[in-house]
C-alpha cells in the first residue's frame, strides 16, 4: 500500500476500517493491512488501565489463540518495543522496532527470546493510536527474521489509516460500553420477578426478560401473535390494546395512557400487568426502537382465609370484595379502578360503602383489619 496505490483501494480500505465498530470485521481490516504492507501477524491491542494486562480488539497471523492469551496476560507488560522509550509512544506516531528499541536490548529481553523467538518475528511496525492519559492503544505488525526490516514507505501507508484507525477505534469503544451496559441491565432483569417486556409503537415486543419469557411460554394470560404481545382472553385483549395505544402516544385522552388492567388466565389469580411509555429521551438502558414498558406481576401466594372471613363476616358485596382484594395487594384506588375497568368514582364509591359496614376510617386501616382479622380484630 505504497503512495502509489489508487486512491480507491485506500478509500475502500477506510470504509472497511470505519464498518469494523459495527459489523465486527477488524479481523478482515487486518488482513487487508496486513497484505498490503508485509509481514506474517497484525495485532490491535489496548492496555488495560490499572492493570499489565492487554485486550486485543483484533488479530491476523499464523500464531493460535494461546500465544495471542499468553501476550495479554503476560508479555505485553514485558514488550520492550514500548517499555524501552515510553517517551516515543504518542498518539499518531507511526514507529518501526529498531525506532522503538536498539537491536542489543531487543535480542537480551526475555520478551525475545520466549515469545517472539517462537513465533519467528524479528522486526516490527507500530501504529500508536492512543497514549497515555487515555489507555495505550496500538496496531503492531511483525516479519519473520528472514524478511527485511519496515521502512519509510510502509511507515507513510500505515501513517494514511492512523487517523482513521484511531477514530474507529474510539466508536469501538463506545459500543462496547453501551454492550456491556445492556447486557448489565438485561441480566439485572432477568433476576428481576416481573415480567418486563418492552414494545415498539405498534405493540410488537423488542425484548424481554426471564420472567416475562416464562410467561408467554404458559399461553395462559398473555402471548405473541405475529411479534405483538396480545392478551389471550378477548375482553382483556382490547383493554391491552387501547393501554398500548395510549402508552404509545396514539390517544389523546388521559384515560388511555397506559395504565393497569387484569389477565385473566386458568389460574386463580389473575395477574396484575401496568403499561407505561418509556422517556423521550435515549437511553442506552433500553432497546433503541422501544416506545413502552408492560411489567407483568405474578400472582402472589397469600393467605385467603382472613379475607374470605373477613368479607363473609360484614356482608361485602361481590364488587366490594373484588375491590377490597386489591387494596390489600397493594393498588390505590385508581390502580384498583383500572384493573377493575371502572370509574375511579365508582371504586371510591365502592369504598365508603366498605368503610360503612367494616369500621375503617381509612385505606390503611382497612388492609390492617383483613389481614389481621382472626387475630385481635372481629365484627362490632
Amino acid at each position: 500500500m505504497g503512495s502509489d496505490r489508487p486512491g480507491r483501494e485506500v478509500r475502500d480500505l477506510v470504509a472497511l476500517i470505519y464498518s469494523a465498530p459495527t459489523t465486527g470485521v477488524w479481523d478482515e481490516v487486518l488482513r487487508k493491512i496486513l497484505e498490503s504492507l508485509g509481514g506474517s501477524l497484525i495485532a490491535l491491542h489496548v492496555h488495560m488501565p490499572g492493570t499489565a494486562e492487554a485486550a486485543t480488539v483484533g488479530f491476523y497471523g499464523d500464531s493460535g489463540p494461546a500465544r495471542l492469551h499468553d501476550y495479554e496476560a503476560y508479555y505485553a507488560s514485558r514488550n520492550v518495543w514500548l517499555t524501552h522509550d515510553p517517551n516515543l509512544l504518542k498518539a499518531g506516531a507511526v514507529l518501526t522496532g529498531q525506532e522503538l528499541c536498539p537491536d542489543e536490548v531487543l535480542l537480551a529481553s526475555e520478551y525475545y527470546n520466549d515469545f517472539l523467538r517462537p513465533l519467528d518475528i524479528r522486526h516490527s511496525l507500530r501504529a500508536i493510536l492512543a497514549a497515555p492519559p487515555d489507555p495505550l492503544a496500538y496496531l503492531s505488525l511483525g516479519r519473520p527474521h528472514r524478511a527485511r526490516p519496515f521502512g519509510a514507505a510502509e511507515k507513510r501507508a500505515l501513517a494514511q489509516l492512523v487517523p482513521h484507525l484511531a477514530q474507529a477505534l474510539t466508536i469501538h469503544t463506545a459500543f462496547e460500553g453501551i454492550r456491556l451496559l445492556r447486557q448489565a441491565a438485561t441480566e439485572t432483569l432477568d433476576h428481576v420477578p416481573l415480567g418486563v417486556f418492552f414494545l415498539d409503537a405498534r405493540g410488537r415486543v423488542i425484548e424481554t426478560n426471564a420472567a416475562a419469557r416464562t410467561i408467554l411460554a404458559a399461553r395462559d394470560t398473555l402471548a405473541l401473535e405475529r411479534g405483538v404481545l396480545a392478551a389471550v382472553e378477548p375482553r382483556t385483549e382490547i383493554r391491552l390494546r387501547r393501554a398500548v395505544l395510549g402508552a404509545a402516544g396514539g390517544a389523546s385522552t388521559s384515560a388511555a395512557r397506559g395504565g393497569t388492567l387484569e389477565l385473566a388466565g386458568s389460574g386463580d389469580t389473575p395477574l396484575t400487568a401496568i403499561v407505561a411509555p418509556l422517556a423521550s429521551a435515549p437511553s442506552v438502558m433500553f432497546p433503541d426502537s422501544a416506545k413502552l414498558v408492560v411489567l407483568v406481576e405474578p400472582p402472589v401466594k397469600r393467605e385467603s382465609a382472613p379475607l374470605d372471613a373477613f368479607t363473609r363476616a360484614y356482608r361485602l358485596s361481590p364488587a366490594e370484595v373484588s375491590l377490597t382484594s386489591r387494596l390489600i395487594g397493594g393498588m390505590s384506588i385508581r390502580q384498583a379502578a383500572e384493573a377493575l375497568g371502572i370509574q375511579e368514582n365508582t371504586a371510591r364509591g365502592q369504598l365508603k360503602r366498605v368503610f360503612a359496614k367494616t369500621g375503617a376510617r381509612r385505606q390503611s386501616d382497612l388492609v390492617r383489619r383483613v389481614l389481621t382479622y382472626g387475630h385481635d380484630h372481629s365484627p362490632s
